[in-house]
């Protein structure tokens, strides 16, 4: 083991050059190795192509042991990926535009009182009510209403922030969650209240109870798919899902759609950029249209590498086979990790990696580099996402002029990694006040 091996003083930054010292490949405990090279990526994700397993002690983290995300399995993981994979192709996700822009909307009206008030609005609660509601309803068939209740956008907000924070500490002591869902509400926070919440959801939809709602819905589909076996349709196990769903996948969206804002925000000459591209579409605003715009799909990628919200390593075992890295072979069964956030902020790959810099992907030297592209493309959650991203910040920029209110890089650089990327410990936030509503 290197000599920095027990050293908790220093940023992640620093953590990932001193890995670099040790080598591309570091035995960082008793029983996991990590791997600092973007080249392997493919061959330890390797997808359906190869068996790989998640490893137990990491999947601890959620909470949600039925869902997919915890899934150990490689051939469970696959039963359960492909009962929903359809509904976030890009064709579900292009028939689901209507619902992502009546969320969208609502955002608008959100912006629009604040704009009217001379309010500040901190981005990260904001598109947090708006991914929570956009697939609440796509889950549930009916939204949670964080868009039209600002209390419960703070609250969800908070919970979000509370989940990530006891992430790392359920990992060594998975009990906890156990002991938090014996207690009621008020004693287990709103954690548990979200979990609880999504039984009560899912046992509405199984025992038919939602008579009159939208039935169109991905655990409606689920409830009646072919595809998963009647043990595989229980409340508990079909609620494990909804939580990593709704809670898991919005944050990463929001987190980095306030990232994108920022940069965009402090640098205006590429704002006028995006918004002059925007701009061309006139009312026709499609997320098939919108990623056709070079620039902004540029800068759209460019905040998903800044971003890099999963900063948590991602363990993975083969089962039947050992894995080959360098000169180094690796025993079937043991844990090998590997970590987005040394890939997108790794020199060699990305110059100036804490630069916005949008224009590097419309050059040859990260688009001739296909790993270093997929891991920041597979970084993001699914199509839905991508939609999310690039309709809220064409909806937004077209119709508001916004400007960062006392918001620096201290509030969007990364500090601290609480299984997703966090900043400085005190921060605020990234905050805007909205100068002007176009759409008046």
């Amino acid at each position: 083991m290197h000599e920095e091996y027990g050293m908790v003083n220093c940023s992640l930054l620093d953590f990932s050059s001193r890995l670099k010292i040790a080598g591309p490949i570091v035995r960082i405990n008793p029983f996991e190795l990590h791997i600092n090279d973007v080249d392997y990526y493919d061959e330890l994700y390797a997808g359906n192509t190869r068996r790989r397993e998640k490893y137990p002690w990491f999947v601890n983290a959620g909470g949600s042991p039925g869902s997919s995300f915890e899934t150990i399995g490689h051939d469970l993981h696959r039963l359960r990926r492909n009962a929903v994979n359809s509904f976030f192709s890009k064709r579900s996700i292009v028939a689901t535009e209507p619902l992502i822009k009546s969320k969208l909307s609502l955002l608008s009206d959100v912006f629009q009182s604040h704009c009217a008030e001379a309010k500040p609005i901190n981005l990260r609660v904001a598109f947090s009510s708006l991914t929570l509601d956009v697939i609440s309803d796509y889950c549930y068939g009916e939204a949670f209403g964080a868009l039209t209740d600002e209390n419960l956008a703070e609250i969800w907000s908070t919970t979000l922030s509370q989940v990530m924070s006891i992430t790392t500490i359920v990992m060594h002591f998975p009990i906890l969650y156990k002991i938090l869902s014996w207690l009621p509400d008020s004693l287990a926070g709103p954690v548990m209240g979200h979990h609880r919440n999504s039984r009560k959801l899912v046992a509405r939809i199984l025992n038919h109870e939602d008579v009159g709602g939208r039935q169109n819905t991905i655990f409606h589909e689920l409830r009646d798919s072919n595809l998963l076996p009647p043990e595989e349709k229980t409340i508990k196990r079909l609620a494990d899902d909804g939580n990593i769903m709704v809670g898991a996948g919005g944050e990463t969206t929001a987190q980095t759609l306030a990232v994108l804002f920022y940069h965009l925000l402090y640098n205006p000459e590429m704002l006028l950029k995006v918004k002059d591209e925007i701009s061309t579409l006139g009312e026709d605003i499609t997320w098939g249209r919108l990623e056709n715009l070079p620039f902004l799909s540029a800068a759209v990628t460019e905040a998903l590498r800044l971003s890099s919200v999963v900063t948590s390593r991602l363990p993975r075992v083969a089962p039947n086979e050992d894995m080959k890295f360098q000169e180094w072979t690796i025993p079937a069964g043991t844990p090998t990790s590997m970590s987005y956030y040394m890939i997108h902020y790794s020199p060699e790959i990305f110059p100036s990696p804490n630069e916005f810099e949008p224009a590097r992907w419309l050059t040859d030297s990260v688009s001739d580099d296909s790993a270093a592209k997929d891991t920041v493309r597979k970084h993001r959650l699914d199509n839905l996402a991508y939609a999310e991203l690039f309709l809220t910040t064409a909806y937004i920029l077209k119709r508001f002029d916004l400007e960062l209110y006392q918001t620096t890089k201290r509030d969007v650089e990364i500090k601290r990694d609480r299984f997703v990327a966090a900043p400085a410990s005190g921060s605020r936030g990234i905050r805007v006040i909205v100068k002007h509503d176009n759409g008046e």
